[in-house]
């Protein structure tokens, strides 16, 4: 009766009561993950969000497949931070991870920050600060660091998405080339160790092999060798030889054309095979996936032609999983910007076109938010980046979307005119973007909407200085001058002049991180070109998408559309757009 009267105060408005009610009845049957969930929901709305998150993870620690306890778990991490993770449940917390429709990203910054100060990693992380690296690595493989290697939420979360912790990495790097550099597999021989190994594994094609390797690691590699033959008759010392040398490489490229046989191959021990045809099937599938893309038209421009072999080569960004939006999200979102008279094409079918879906991220977010209303066009340069696309829209049931080959510069090829066209963070990589955006403008219906993401010339200027000077030394952009780079701002530290990207999610995968700073183009805007541009193009602005960050004394109210306020509040806040200016506009 108290869940009931608990729901009963939740839908009539009255938290208070309806928190009173849920502890009771959490008190009376202290093992129900629904109970939990209902409170969870009682003390978000009560503005006890804090709270809400602990006893998300208590709903689903009791719960596994509690999926909406899972989603409000997310959805609060993705704007709150707990200062003190100790109260929450790691069980519920690793629970959340099995879900594909939660961001597994914003999962994991809660689980490193709860196992760096309540498990024994953060003993290990204080050794190696304190005392080097190679120590804490010593006391990681000694019996004392056995529950850390063993913890299901560290396996967990380095399993499901990158690592975004400096110090954490210091460690995994150290760890990483202790067990290549030992004279013996010694200790992949213990159970433990083998498997963290394995751990490290998917960390590292997770997050693209971004960790550096010093000469003496790559001087070790190349002594190695790959025997399939071993491998295949059940050899362990030669599947343990693939498993150090798949901590630097992916084990697609290690194996070759032996790829397609492991399935009859006799792995010891059988967990490291069964990962490594986990891998291979994967990889299969995206390939399988590949063959659902249609083509349309060539890519002749030459600066196109140069991005288009960048993310042939680099698929960005290898997402894993995406907090899927309900069916109603896109339209709810689409009326801060539009009036319902604007909107009211969306009662029946209509048209979307995403422009340069890359892997499918925001196509398949699109997708499933637009709902099956919706007919989705999604269309890159690159195909290997909308094989990868095709397969994710695949596990998410994103049947509304159909991937097409094709440059911006070809739109006109496409069939017909769209009622949305959205395009972010696409146009600013071609040599003239104002091209780009007008040929995607030619594919818009009179009163279409369009949604656009730009880099900001104000806010990118810290960043275009560091790549001016990656330029100016011709460093090139080969996957071991980005580690090293990259290393060199680890070892700066904050203090450094690339400090400042230590805290960008972009830091910590190798597409991301090349996207970032070793993109073959890259244009920048300014506010003023952006409104004289659409007054030339007939379009009218609907307003910025706002970061979460942005500094207060933003223009409100009267002001929110003025393009010119916009302008001078970005004149004394540079940093305002530093992810890029996203807005809506109308064809008008």
């Amino acid at each position: 009766m108290t869940q009931e009267q608990g729901i009963a105060a939740l839908k009539a408005g009255d938290f208070t009561a309806a928190i009173s009610h849920f502890e009771a009845a959490a008190k009376a049957d202290p093992g129900n993950g629904a109970i939990r969930y209902d409170l969870a929901q009682a003390l978000r709305h009560g503005g006890r969000e804090g709270d809400a998150i602990i006893q998300a993870t208590n709903a689903l620690a009791r719960d596994p497949q509690h999926n909406p306890a899972a989603r409000l778990l997310t959805y609060l991490l993705s704007y709150l931070r707990l200062r003190n993770p100790g109260s929450i449940d790691p069980v519920g917390l690793a629970a959340a991870f099995t879900f594909i429709n939660v961001d597994h990203q914003i999962l994991a910054t809660t689980a490193l920050s709860y196992l760096k100060q309540c498990t024994g990693l953060g003993d290990a992380l204080y050794l190696g600060k304190t005392s080097g690296w190679d120590a804490a690595v010593r006391w990681l493989l000694s019996s004392k660091g056995k529950t850390v290697l063993r913890d299901p939420l560290l396996r967990t979360t380095l399993s499901a998405a990158a690592n975004n912790d400096i110090d954490i990495e210091r460690l995994l790097t150290a760890l990483r080339k202790t067990l290549l550099m030992a004279p013996s597999h010694e200790a992949l021989r213990k159970a433990h160790i083998l498997e963290f190994a394995t751990v490290l594994v998917r960390q590292s094609e997770i997050n693209e092999y971004v960790f550096a390797v010093s000469g003496e690691e790559q001087q070790r590699l190349d002594e190695l060798f790959v025997n399939p033959k071993g491998i295949a008759e059940g050899s362990r010392a030669a599947s343990e030889s693939l498993l150090l040398k798949a901590l630097y490489t992916p084990l697609w490229s290690l194996l070759g054309e032996h790829a397609n046989d492991t399935e009859q191959w006799t792995v010891s021990p059988r967990k490291w095979g069964d990962f490594i045809n986990a891998h291979l099937d994967e990889r299969r599938r995206i390939a399988e996936a590949a063959q659902g893309v249609e083509c349309l038209g060539s890519i002749a421009d030459d600066v196109s032609q140069n991005v288009a072999r960048l993310y042939e080569q680099n698929p960005y960004p290898r997402w894993l999983s995406l907090h899927a939006p309900s069916v109603s999200a896109r339209r709810h979102s689409l009326a801060d910007y539009f009036s319902e008279k604007e909107l009211a094409f969306m009662e029946a079918p209509y048209r979307v076109l995403i422009a340069g879906a890359g892997t499918g991220q925001q196509a398949v977010d699109a997708a499933l938010g637009y709902g099956t209303g919706a007919a989705l066009t999604a269309i890159d340069l690159s195909l290997a980046s909308l094989a990868y696309a095709n397969r994710m829209a695949a596990l998410f049931d994103a049947d509304n979307v159909r991937f097409v080959q094709c440059d911006i510069l070809n739109a006109n090829l496409l069939d017909g005119d769209f009622d949305v066209i959205e395009s972010i963070g696409v146009l600013h990589h071609m040599d003239d973007p104002w091209a780009g955006w007008k040929a995607l403008i030619e594919k818009l219906r009179p009163g279409g909407l369009m949604k656009i993401g730009l880099y900001s010339r104000a806010a990118r200027a810290t960043i275009a200085s560091l790549r001016t000077d990656i330029q100016s030394k011709a460093l090139g952009d080969d996957e071991q001058v980005i580690r090293n780079y990259r290393q060199g701002i680890i070892d700066e530290d904050e203090a450094g002049k690339g400090g400042f990207l230590l805290q960008s999610a972009d830091f910590f995968s190798l597409s991301n991180f090349r996207d970032l700073m070793f993109h073959v183009s890259e244009q920048h805007v300014s506010i003023p070109e952006i409104a004289s541009f659409m007054t030339d193009n007939d379009l009218s602005f609907h307003g910025f998408q706002m970061p979460l960050d942005i500094p207060e004394g933003y223009p409100e109210g009267d002001s929110l559309l003025d393009l010119e306020r916009w302008h001078a509040f970005e004149d004394t806040h540079p940093d305002s757009f530093k992810g890029m200016y996203v807005f809506w506009c109308c064809k008008t």
